[in-house]
């Protein structure tokens, strides 16, 4: 059984996070402070370390570049579920650019080092070496950017499988919102072991509001993990994982089967992945991804808002990052068979 540390990244990231192990704890007969509520009943030990005195604590960091989401979480009632060491921040955002949530060396000289501290101690605790979760949108500098500083050093690190739930942006959340969303995905496609999507755009004019959007992310997240079903592609140090393992979900919300990501009627559906009340299919969320892929490629062509957007960056990262996106939806328009052998 491998034990999952979770890792939330960023105001999204976070704030579903939050939810997330709210979820849990109510799942697990648990208070928000981590102590159970019923002794005879254990809450999953690949989520949870077990403490003294029938507490449990998340086996869970809460990394952000800016201190603010951090410091509400602190002081909210969830707040003494975390111990300290697990709260790593910066001292002002990355300015809503990737570069600066991936290469800033100022924020990097400030979360580098918890964060790998962090990390390690984190997995010494485990059996064995644990999956990692990672919760983040792909709109803003610290949600991509800092995801992939952060991906980069557990694929360098950790020979194990990553599972990213990523949000993606609405098409007005910002002018660069394309470029950090394609930039990240490329760390994604490179280091990622399976990517959920959520097309924030799609389901805000569903829901309207971002608190019920935490809350439909959050009880597909607790229904995939609850249990130790071993669903996320096992880690192989020579496979191929690029350009194979996006998808989106459907659930039922409110009395209604929600999709994360809009989804056409020729959408080839090339893997299900069925849990108690969640759907994965590995075909939906390339929809998403190629509507942002189009708005990226419209403005670097015209060199667009790049000039202050690429500080800590080379222009080629931007080219590189359009060209793997674009096997990526070559791959599945294609409908290659893109099946992954799991536990």
């Amino acid at each position: 059984m491998h034990e999952t540390v979770t890792i939330s990244i960023g105001e999204c990231g976070n704030n579903i996070g939050s939810q997330f192990w709210r979820d849990c704890c109510t799942q697990s007969d648990l208070s928000v402070s981590g102590h159970s509520l019923h002794p005879q009943v254990s809450p999953p030990s690949h989520l949870f370390e077990e403490q003294v005195s029938s507490r449990f604590v998340p086996r869970a960091i809460l990394l952000d570049s800016d201190p603010g989401t951090l410091a509400n979480i602190r002081n909210s009632d969830l707040g003494f579920l975390f111990p300290p060491s697990a709260y790593i921040s910066g001292t002002y955002g990355a300015g809503n650019s990737f570069g600066n949530g991936c290469n800033d060396p100022d924020l990097l000289e400030l979360i580098q080092e918890p964060l790998n501290d962090q990390i390690r101690i984190q997995a010494e605790k485990c059996d064995q070496t644990p999956n990692f979760n990672l919760f983040h949108s792909l709109g803003g500098g610290t949600g991509s950017g800092t995801t992939a500083f952060t991906l980069s050093h557990l694929k360098e690190e950790y020979k194990t499988s990553i599972f990213n739930c990523s949000v993606l942006p609405e098409p007005d959340a910002s002018v660069v919102s394309p470029y950090n969303c394609i930039l990240g995905l490329n760390y994604l496609i490179e280091s990622s072991s399976a990517v959920l999507c959520f097309d924030n755009g799609y389901l805000m004019a569903k829901m309207k509001v971002i608190g019920e959007i935490n809350q439909y992310i959050s009880s597909q997240l607790v229904d995939m993990f609850k249990s130790e079903k071993q669903w996320i592609p096992k880690y192989d140090e020579d496979a191929a994982y690029d350009q194979r393992h996006f998808y989106h979900s459907e659930a039922m919300w409110k009395g209604e089967i929600v999709t994360s990501c809009p989804v056409s009627d020729t959408d080839k559906v090339i893997q299900e992945i069925e849990f108690e009340n969640t759907k994965l299919y590995n075909s939906g969320a390339i929809q998403s991804i190629k509507q942002q892929l189009d708005r990226f490629d419209l403005m670097f062509k015209r060199k667009a808002f790049v000039y202050g957007h690429s500080k800590c960056m080379d222009e080629f990262e931007y080219v590189e990052a359009s060209e793997r996106a674009h096997e990526l939806l070559e791959i599945y328009e294609n409908g290659e068979d893109c099946t992954l052998t799991t536990d």
